[in-house]
């Protein structure tokens, strides 16, 4: 066996060869974990999360076994704020693991990261949901994945700690419609809502809320650095969802005397794709315990229904200990089709 490991650049557009390869392995990759297909991507909507912007840095590598593309990594880092780390992924067909493969895409990706001063290295890696294995739980108790689970026994052998465990969760389309009914929001509140780019005079405050979202969100045992966002970063987030075919659905909470928006959730849903993915949401810390977030969510299904009634599911990703976060899933019928397990190496 002969294994090549390679820069791959990213193409300006979707299209060639070898973009095609890579989004097929990388699809091919989670399909065969998950047992679904659900969460595979198209080729625009891939390659917008895979580019660089101007608060990421992304590069990739791929393996290949002599012609045929059979792994391959991709190392993020944020060069305005580099002492957040780096976040790697790396993934190897199935057909071609236990060779070496991935600990040589690990140790190259590992380089990268660390020639660009990551000081701590994440990976986020999705896991069958197993009962019939021995468990491993990281500290915080929350959640745990199979011990035989090949991506838990590759990451402990690379000297990785497993510090959070997130549900991956489904809302297949009866429980989506059953959201129909309008909510009743509180008094000094009203709910907004829009599709597409974000409205001019909310862009300052929605930045706010992301910026928000980057450190009030639970992390675990992970290195969380704030994470800013402007106005300008928000529009180039939105053109950038556009132009790969995709409809983001906001849902805010203002609160009305103060005109602050309180709280916020997006569904990104691409053209012609039977499956939502359900973005952030947050409450702010002094409006909680309102039923806000449940409100937020119901309004933007109803929203999501209306523009995009061909749509089947809507998955989401919350992380275990975040309990209030899972009751208000629970209750809208999501239920647990897959894990992610945080991992984290400090150098």
């Amino acid at each position: 066996m002969s294994i090549r490991i390679d820069e791959l650049p990213m193409p300006h557009v979707p299209g060639g060869d070898d973009f095609a390869e890579y989004a097929a392995l990388s699809n091919d990759v989670e399909t065969h974990t998950l047992g679904t297909d659900l969460l595979a991507m198209g080729q625009h909507e891939m390659l917008s999360e895979y580019v660089s912007t101007a608060v990421r840095t992304r590069r990739h590598l791929v393996a290949r076994d002599g012609g045929t593309m059979v792994g391959r990594a991709m190392v993020t880092t944020r060069p305005l704020t580099p002492e957040a780390g780096a976040h790697l992924m790396v993934d190897v067909l199935p057909t071609h693991r236990r060779r070496g493969i991935g600990a040589a895409l690990l140790e190259a990706a590992e380089a990268l990261a660390t020639r660009a001063g990551a000081p701590v290295l994440k990976v986020a890696v999705a896991h069958s949901v197993r009962d019939d294995a021995e468990r491993v739980e990281p500290p915080t108790g929350f959640g745990d994945l199979p011990a035989d689970d090949p991506g838990v026994r590759f990451l402990l052998a690379h000297g990785y700690a497993l510090e959070q465990v997130t549900r991956i969760s489904l809302l297949d389309a009866e429980r989506l419609r059953d959201q129909a009914a309008s909510p009743e929001v509180p008094d000094d509140y009203r709910l907004l809502a829009w599709a597409g780019p974000t409205p001019p005079e909310w862009m300052d405050q929605l930045a706010a809320l992301r910026t928000r979202m980057s450190t009030d969100a639970p992390s675990a045992g992970m290195v969380v650095v704030p994470d800013p966002w402007d106005a300008g970063r928000v529009r180039e987030h939105d053109q950038r969802i556009a132009s790969s075919g995709r409809t983001m659905l906001t849902t805010v909470a203002e609160h009305v005397p103060s005109g602050v928006l309180a709280g916020f959730t997006e569904v990104v849903v691409s053209d012609g794709d039977a499956v939502a993915v359900q973005e952030d949401t947050l409450v702010l810390t002094d409006h909680r315990g309102r039923r806000l977030g449940m409100l937020l969510k119901k309004a933007n299904a109803q929203q999501l229904v209306a523009a995009f009634p061909d749509v089947e599911a809507v998955v989401t990703w919350n992380a275990e200990e975040n309990r209030p976060m899972l009751d208000v899933n629970e209750q809208l019928g999501f239920r647990e089709i897959g894990r992610e397990g945080g991992w984290q190496k400090r150098l």
